[in-house]
């Protein structure tokens, strides 16, 4: 059953909301991002900066604070920014010349003495053909699924949260491993016996899944997002680029505005 105008186009603004609220938090998360921000204006680009650090001003400059501001204030003045503008020729063609027609154009199809469709229905038609062109240009973005950038997130938004307890208890916070879900108790003392296994196994799954983070994140300030592949993506550059849970400084801009996206990454992740 086709979907009514108006669902398309709805599904289409949370679409949208959710992805520039994704860069949002991935800019947050990001290390580099949070070493510009603490120096502001400060830094200055010049001629033999390092491609990262160059990059990171700019980005900065571009998206500004994302730390001192709730993401709707920071949406409106930036969250619009990152959008593909689409600049085709609009053109009106007769039957003659429905050649060309390209089999990824758009047209509306107006027989001959059909009545003209009124201001309030063209209107209707240019919000959902809107709508499915910034999903599709959020499909051809998008080759990691948003589910799993939220998850991310939740982590991360959790691991800062508890820095000093072992890794396995905040992946059971979590329930990063569905199947450990009600077997790993986060809170469960050391000497608790059968759970050896499920334990080392939610160590390394949190690790790979806070590397991956970090490489997206790392991606985020250099222009490419969502993206967990390039030279960040690298093995042994991921040492290099992991977040840095020991940095008060970093935390504390992490929770400057509380824990409104650590509870908004955690409420995503249970509807999905």
């Amino acid at each position: 059953m086709p979907s009514h105008p108006n669902q398309v186009f709805a599904s289409a603004v949370v679409c949208l909301q959710d992805f520039t609220r994704l860069l949002f938090n991935f800019l947050r998360v990001s290390p580099n991002y949070s070493l510009v921000a603490q120096q502001g204006d400060k830094l200055k680009l010049r001629k033999h900066m390092a491609d990262d650090q160059r990059a990171a001003i700019q980005c900065f400059r571009r998206y500004g604070d994302v730390y001192g501001q709730s993401f709707d204030t920071w949406s409106d003045q930036h969250g619009q920014r990152w959008k593909k503008q689409i600049r085709e020729p609009v053109a009106i063609y007769t039957g003659p010349e429905r050649r060309r027609i390209q089999d990824q154009d758009t047209f509306i199809h107006l027989p001959d003495g059909v009545e003209l469709p009124s201001a309030k229905e063209w209107s209707g038609l240019l919000a959902e053909h809107r709508a499915r062109q910034r999903l599709a240009a959020i499909a051809e973005r998008t080759k990691i699924r948003a589910s799993s950038l939220w998850k991310i997130l939740h982590l991360v938004y959790t691991r800062a949260m508890h820095p000093d307890v072992e890794q396995w208890r905040v992946g059971a916070m979590v329930k990063l491993v569905k199947e450990f879900a009600n077997e790993l108790d986060p809170w469960a003392a050391r000497s608790k016996r059968g759970v050896e296994d499920m334990r080392r196994h939610m160590n390394l799954m949190v690790r790979r899944w806070l590397d991956r983070g970090a490489v997206i994140a790392a991606n985020a300030v250099r222009g490419l997002f969502p993206s967990d592949v390039g030279s960040c993506s690298v093995p042994e550059n991921w040492q290099q680029i992991r977040f840095d849970f020991e940095d008060d400084r970093y935390i504390q801009q992490l929770f400057a505005q509380g824990h409104q996206e650590l509870d908004f990454a955690s409420a995503r992740v249970a509807g999905s």
